[in-house]
């Protein structure tokens, strides 16, 4: 006769391993906006920005904002910002969750900002 395991410890394992992997950070490349790149060399900012996480790129396109991608989320911070867009009567907060949503369906937040003189759509979501 085989060893079964009882009903409880069944319920109690399956529990176990619905937390554990509802605790598991999910790691990935982060976005941020950190400034104007007429005021800092961007790559540099990028570099001096965060320690501990390696930056994969630094870009200046958009309306002149450095904007730097980490590899995973800077030290002691979880969320992340990347540009969408600008916002208008056309694209408004609806529409610039929408872009974000469609990006980062699970975490993703977009809302129209005021960011460095610009009407910005800008999309914050969790790594």
């Amino acid at each position: 006769m085989a060893n079964q395991m009882s009903k409880p410890f069944c319920f109690f394992a399956i529990l176990v391993l619905v937390f554990a992997v509802q605790c598991i950070e999910i790691d990935g490349e982060c976005t941020k906006i950190v400034g104007n790149c007429a005021k800092a060399e961007c790559t540099a900012h990028c570099n001096s920005y965060a320690r501990g996480v390696r930056v994969l790129k630094a870009s200046c396109s958009y309306f002149n904002l450095c904007t730097c991608t980490f590899d995973r989320p800077p030290p002691g911070e979880t969320l992340c910002v990347i540009g969408m867009g600008v916002c208008t009567n056309d694209c408004n907060i609806e529409c610039c969750n929408n872009k974000c949503r469609k990006i980062y369906p699970n975490t993703g937040s977009g809302n129209c900002g005021v960011a460095w003189g610009h009407d910005l759509c800008l999309c914050s979501y969790y790594r």
